[in-house]
């Protein structure tokens, strides 16, 4: 409650604060008006009728965002997670959202340069050189590529200037032996063809030390660059060409932790003595050591794609425009010792291979094109075809045969002995999806000041697939189910946008929306301790919005402030289960979220910036008659039941308040016309659940974070030096929980309760560090 208290009277003191556009006007000291393209034209932020955040690229330095992840600092209800896998990216906009590394289309549909990216992992790799990042909150079904059934994050990377000549290097040292060096060089061949090339090259060795080896982990090398090329053929036909590649390595470690007050003493004493008195890391604060096994760890992830953007402007006005893009991914990663203990049980080789492309043709008209200035529209074609290959392999280790075998199976121990150990389960997934889609919008000038928007989308899904298991050792059936199934999906949804908005003023505008929106269904991806067959099936999520805003520029622009209230439903939730051998996706009913998102931006005098946004979430699930039980539980009359009814409670990831406030100091120019800046911003997430059968163990408790930021720039503006940190307090933290791995055979299941032991990934230490920049 005192944490919800200070969010209040932050708002209620702050109608002073915070930004969708989150940058501002550093000459006339207002606040700065960003230009969007949500709707496929340019337009001001403020005259769209979505919740949109738009940070610009300006913001993005001040705040020191660099990296995708960053960006859940600044924008409330986003949220970014990776997970033991490196290829496992989850993106979610007010709690909902899907893994990456499973065969799941996303809930929020990540673009870069108006391109639908299929496994999100690529919106990480490839940030550089960005112009603007748009987060879109809400069904996006009717104008975007991929329907998204909550909201989208579009990244907007630089095009190259006609203009002129321009260039950029910098540099940058951290904690943790960081090092980075990235830039970009824009070079007009004549007025009508020019080049940019971008680049960046990052390295750390990781923050993990392990007590075991002495070594430390989380070490990975990040090289990536984009070529873009912009070619005026004719005063009315533009293209724009760009072709990106990225490759990181590193040992791929994603550290967990042991969360010992999810356990009972006797748990922890009868954990610690079935590893023979040398259990991982136990203590309360999680710490960033440990003494587990790491064996053969390895991470190699390469991706490249090409984007042709093509735009001809008839004589009157309209715009045609063609869209054609290629990616291609590929993740390799050897993840160790999967049980995360101190003895050798289980180690994973896992590849991820996705091969995609996509063409959208558009017709957008001028503003107002029709019915004397009154009516214009959007609409358009698409077409997207994903091939995606997932291996795993399972090798057993030295210890996984006396350990787990001899006392679970041990009519198995010696063939576990004799047969190879290297390979003991291989599963292998295949899915070729494809989808094609017709969209429109129209919208209508009833009055001067009202306007009316109806949009329409008929979506089109096929997928087929393949899951084939085979048992190189029997003693892998503890693990895994042989199995060889053949799978095939075919769905088709409308989707829906009406809206209508009001131009209050000529600086305040109010809206109310109801939109749609359809996520295909698919086929799982990942094995199973049993063959699944057609249970591998899920089917599609649709989602309904309601929502009203008001955004508003005030005080001879020096406030800027927006506020929007939500309601959301959405039915046959996909959700991703741990079951203590593998994750699966099902369908876990139905959600109802609602809330309120309130942000702005504020320039009381020339110097000083306050920003802030807050974000209420209250969702509840209408429907989950069929959750799994607590992980203990075994259906007999002493404990509880496998299957539980989970209606009328809090869905995971969803936190009910979440925050960010921030304040920055610019003085007047000194010393020849030096400036300087100093920067301090704090954001709070509450507690929310980790675990979808919603076991309190899995709670994550509230926590924030602070960082900051103190900057120089020369008198003519061509460099800069700033100082950074980010977790300012080096807050311990876990982001996510989950059940240990083979926690039956560690004795710490209770199953009166249903409860056992849970591990959390950790979130990142407090770092800092120094960065210059030179632009030419």
């Amino acid at each position: 409650m005192g944490y919800r208290a200070v969010w209040l009277v932050a708002v209620s003191a702050g109608a002073l604060m915070a930004s969708p556009v989150l940058a501002a006007d550093e000459d006339r000291g207002v606040v700065e008006e960003a230009v969007v393209t949500a709707q496929k034209r340019a337009e001001n932020v403020q005259s769209v009728p979505l919740s949109i955040i738009a940070v610009s690229e300006k913001a993005m330095e001040a705040r020191g965002v660099d990296d995708a992840r960053d960006l859940e600092r600044i924008v409330p209800s986003l949220r970014l997670d990776t997970i033991a896998q490196a290829s496992g990216v989850s993106i979610r906009i007010r709690g909902f959202g899907a893994n990456s590394n499973a065969a799941i289309d996303p809930s929020v549909a990540p673009y870069i340069d108006g391109v639908f990216i299929p496994r999100p992992g690529a919106i990480l790799s490839t940030f550089l050189d960005v112009e603007s990042v748009e987060v879109l909150r809400g069904p996006q079904g009717t104008l975007f590529g991929r329907n998204a059934t909550v909201g989208a994050l579009s990244v907007n990377t630089h095009a190259p200037d006609l203009s002129g000549f321009s260039a950029k290097v910098a540099g940058q040292i951290g904690r943790f032996d960081e090092h980075q060096v990235d830039g970009f060089i824009n070079l007009p061949v004549n007025d009508r063809f020019a080049l940019r090339l971008a680049g960046l090259a990052t390295e750390t060795d990781g923050y993990v030390r392990n007590r075991a080896d002495g070594k430390t982990y989380g070490k990975k090398d990040t090289v990536a660059g984009r070529l873009s090329a912009k070619w005026r053929v004719t005063d009315d036909l533009t293209w724009t060409g760009r072709v990106d590649y990225a490759r990181t390595t590193g040992d791929g470690v994603n550290f967990t932790q042991i969360d010992t007050s999810t356990a009972t003493a006797a748990q922890l004493a009868a954990f610690s003595a079935r590893l023979g008195g040398n259990p991982p890391t136990l203590q309360y604060r999680p710490s960033l050591t440990t003494n587990q096994v790491f064996s053969n760890l390895n991470l190699t992830d390469r991706q490249y794609g090409l984007t042709s953007d093509l735009t001809y402007e008839t004589p009157g006005g309209y715009a045609v425009r063609m869209i054609n893009a290629y990616r291609d991914w590929r993740n390799v990663q050897s993840d160790g010792d999967t049980v995360n203990l101190t003895l050798d049980l289980l180690s994973r080789d896992s590849t991820f291979d996705s091969e995609s492309q996509s063409h959208e043709l558009q017709l957008i008209s001028p503003k107002g094109a029709l019915l004397g200035g009154k009516l214009d529209f959007v609409a358009g074609l698409y077409y997207f075809d994903e091939d995606y290959v997932i291996g795993e392999a399972l090798n057993l280790g030295s210890r996984y045969c006396d350990f787990l075998v001899a006392g679970a199976a041990p009519a198995l121990l010696g063939a576990c002995n004799t047969v190879p150990k290297i390979r003991a389960a291989d599963g292998l997934f295949t899915q070729s999806a494809e989808s094609r889609a017709v969209y429109g919008q129209v919208n209508v000038k009833l009055l001067p000041t009202i306007e009316v928007s109806f949009g329409a989308r008929q979506t089109w899904d096929r997928k087929t697939g393949t899951f084939v298991q085979a048992l190189g050792n029997p003693a892998a059936a503890l693990l895994r189910g042989a199995e060889n199934t053949a799978l095939k999906l075919k769905d088709d949804r409308p989707s829906w946008r009406a809206n209508v908005s009001w131009q209050t003023t000529p600086d305040v505008m109010a809206f109310v929306t109801y939109s749609t929106g359809y996520k295909s269904g698919g086929l799982n991806s990942a094995g199973g301790a049993a063959a699944l067959g057609q249970k591998r099936l899920f089917d599609s999520e649709t989602s309904t919005d309601w929502e009203a805003g008001v955004k508003s520029v005030l005080f001879e622009r020096r406030l800027l402030l927006n506020i929007t209230a939500f309601r959301t439903e959405l039915d046959d939730f996909q959700e991703r289960s741990f079951d203590g051998v593998s994750f699966l996706i099902r369908n876990a009913g139905d959600i109802r979220a609602q809330g309120v998102e309130l942000e702005g931006q504020a320039r009381p005098t020339q110097n000083l910036t306050f920003d802030f946004g807050v974000a209420l979430l209250d969702a509840t699930f209408t429907s989950n008659r069929a959750a799994p039980g607590l992980p203990a539980c075994n259906n007999s009359p002493t404990s509880c039941p496998t299957v539980q009814d989970l209606t009328g409670r809090t869905p995971t990831y969803s936190p009910k308040w979440q925050g960010n406030l921030g304040a920055q100091y610019t003085t007047d120019p000194f010393a020849g016309g030096f400036t300087a800046s100093a920067r301090l911003e704090v954001a709070y997430t509450s507690a929310f659940y980790a675990t979808n059968d919603l076991n309190p163990q899995g709670r994550i408790d509230a926590y924030q974070l602070y960082s900051g930021r103190l900057a120089l720039v020369s008198p003519d503006q061509t460099w800069n030096v700033a100082l950074f940190g980010e977790n300012l307090t080096d807050e311990h933290y876990f982001r996510g929980k989950f059940v240990q791995t083979l926690d039956g055979v560690l004795g710490v299941r209770l199953p009166a309760t249903g409860a056992t032991l849970l591990r959390g990934y950790l979130g990142a230490p407090g770092t800092w560090g120094v960065r210059a920049a030179k632009t030419f």
